[in-house]
């Protein structure tokens, strides 16, 4: 008998571990427990499902549990969860049916009052089970047709709705379908309008909708094709509330400020915060700035940096994921890489990880009266496990915010704490191993993934901006204003190495650029040489022209 039970007991195990993978353990009852369903798609789930666990386990209000076997859910698996998100279809066997008491648990599951969450084509399946229809409300239809991705505005969001109470219009790159097939009991919440790229033809569609079946609660939306679409925070908000709320929620997510429609708050006196890890600039409950510093990327850096309500940073992209919104970082260090992580080294205990360290010796902050704001750090770089190879003093100057726009002034010396100190980066094109993206380092912007409509203004555009004193890099933001960061050059204390190195990739999306101080080639300092390197870096809210740039090129000039 003993030995039974252990074989029951090994049988159960075996068919959990089979059946599901956690992607985050936690035990607190009070998070809302989500099962993915994945697997097989007509569309990139494999890529798919594991932003999406991303996305709601950087929300901290989620337990993710995911499974490629749906076929082989039962209710006693299906009750241990509070929502169901479908990143899973049958199409294009429409016909495709599972045993009736697999319907039957699920129909059970859902009449007791369980959530289900429907994604882009997550739904289009069992196309002869009409009460699988309506819990998922939307699928490809006989008339249902796309084109390919393009930017649309989510636009007409209910604001009697919890899902989308307070959200404003946003903007957002994605395939956009057409005559989708709605189930009749559904409600819509939202619609999506663009202009056809190729023909000028407009067209709205609805976009989100949730229905009730019995108790439960179900979300869909016609959006989130691939990961460009994913990653838009407007999708994120509508799937993170939408979410909550099949789960009954009374608590949903709160919405980023640049999505907010109507602003409850009432202060908007700007006033300095500062813990352990950072020191800000809020107005009101809005960041205008963040420096972040002692924080598990082991890197200092400015995320977010807002201009108004519009955040233009991001920090690790799944792409990239050291790169760290507006930030310094050197490639090589006397062969020992201090940009990128090992292996792509992750663990939420440990933090990211790289073969070179940098290490904050000493800080100090002083806060102006009119808001400006000074930094100044002493920092070591060296190997990990090694002796410090190399020193910088870092002085930071942050002018106050006028209209949402304002300065930052990077002014870093650069002293060897050994004999030699070569300073490098990946090769460039035309070298030996040389690579089309080669040449990188120093200070750096990432951009929001957000944007659209990238604009690159320079007083000289020839080879890709490469020789010039300044560039601005700016966007359409999600809401559709124009907002960007300009990086002034000091020709003092600029290298004759330098380049502009820029990325303007609005598929993936990758927006970035650097003033990139080894472009060119390595840079080699011996003991008792030093290397100082200024930059003033504008982040402007607005319209901007050649001419208004220049002319904050010439007042820094003059300052």
């Amino acid at each position: 008998m003993k030995h039974r039970r252990i074989l029951i007991w090994l049988s159960l195990a075996l068919f959990n571990i089979i059946l599901f993978w956690s992607c985050e353990i936690n035990n607190n009852k009070s998070q809302v427990r989500i099962l993915i369903l994945s697997g097989r798609n007509n569309h990139e789930w494999s890529k798919t499902t594991p932003l999406l666990s991303e996305i709601y386990g950087k929300a901290k209000r989620f337990s993710v549990s995911i499974t490629e076997q749906p076929d082989t859910l039962k209710y006693i698996s299906l009750k241990q969860f509070d929502v169901i998100v479908s990143n899973w279809n049958t199409w294009p066997d429409n016909e495709t049916r599972f045993s009736s008491e697999w319907e039957a648990d699920f129909i059970r599951f859902v009449n007791e009052g369980g959530g289900v969450v429907f994604i882009h084509a997550g739904a289009s399946s069992f196309y002869g089970w009409d009460d699988y229809h309506k819990i998922g409300t939307g699928r490809w239809g006989k008339e249902t047709s796309h084109g390919k991705p393009q930017k649309g505005m989510v636009c007409e969001l209910s604001q009697d709705h919890p899902v989308t109470e307070g959200i404003n219009d946003f903007y957002i790159t994605d395939e956009l379908w057409k005559k989708t097939d709605i189930h009749s009991d559904a409600t819509a919440l939202a619609s999506v309008s663009w202009t056809d790229d190729v023909t000028g033809e407009q067209f709205k569609e609805k976009a989100v909708f949730t229905t009730l079946y019995g108790k439960g609660r179900s979300f869909y939306t016609i959006l989130g094709h691939d990961e460009r679409a994913m990653l838009n925070s407007g999708f994120q908000t509508l799937l993170l509330r939408g979410t909550l709320w099949a789960a009954g929620s009374e608590e949903i997510t709160e919405i980023p400020a640049e999505l907010q429609a109507f602003s409850t708050a009432k202060d908007s006196s700007l006033v300095f915060n500062r813990s352990d890890s950072t020191i800000s600039l809020a107005k009101g409950q809005n960041i205008v700035w963040k420096y972040n510093f002692n924080n598990r990327y082991g890197k200092q850096y400015f995320h977010p940096v807002n201009a108004g309500t519009s955040t233009l940073t991001c920090v690790s992209p799944p792409d990239h994921p050291w790169h760290m919104g507006l930030w310094f970082s050197w490639k090589f260090i006397n062969g020992i890489n201090y940009w990128e992580y090992i292996n792509d080294y992750k663990s939420e205990k440990t933090g990211y990880r790289s073969a070179g360290k940098t290490r904050i010796n000493d800080m100090k902050f002083l806060e102006g009266k009119d808001y400006s704001a000074d930094i100044s750090l002493n920092i070591q770089y060296q190997p990990d496990g090694g002796e410090a190879v190399m020193s910088e003093l870092c002085n930071l100057h942050i002018s106050p915010p006028s209209d949402g726009s304002y300065y930052i002034d990077f002014d870093h010396t650069f002293t060897p704490l050994s004999d030699v100190v070569v300073l490098d980066r990946t090769p460039i094109t035309g070298e030996p191993d040389g690579q089309s993206w080669g040449g990188y380092s120093g200070l750096s912007v990432r951009f929001s993934q957000d944007y659209t409509s990238a604009s690159i203004i320079a007083p000289d555009t020839a080879n890709n901006h490469r020789k010039n004193p300044w560039v601005y890099m700016g966007f359409k933001t999600l809401t559709g204003r124009d907002a960007g960061i300009c990086i002034l050059q000091d020709p003092g204390f600029t290298t004759n190495v330098t380049s502009w190195y820029i990325i303007n990739d609005p598929a993936a999306p990758f927006y970035y650029y650097s003033p990139a101080a080894i472009y060119d080639g390595k840079i080699i300092l011996r003991h008792g040489e030093n290397l100082r390197l200024k930059y003033r870096v504008w982040i402007l809210q607005g319209n901007v022209t050649m001419t208004k740039l220049q002319e904050k090129y010439n007042e820094y000039l003059r300052k």
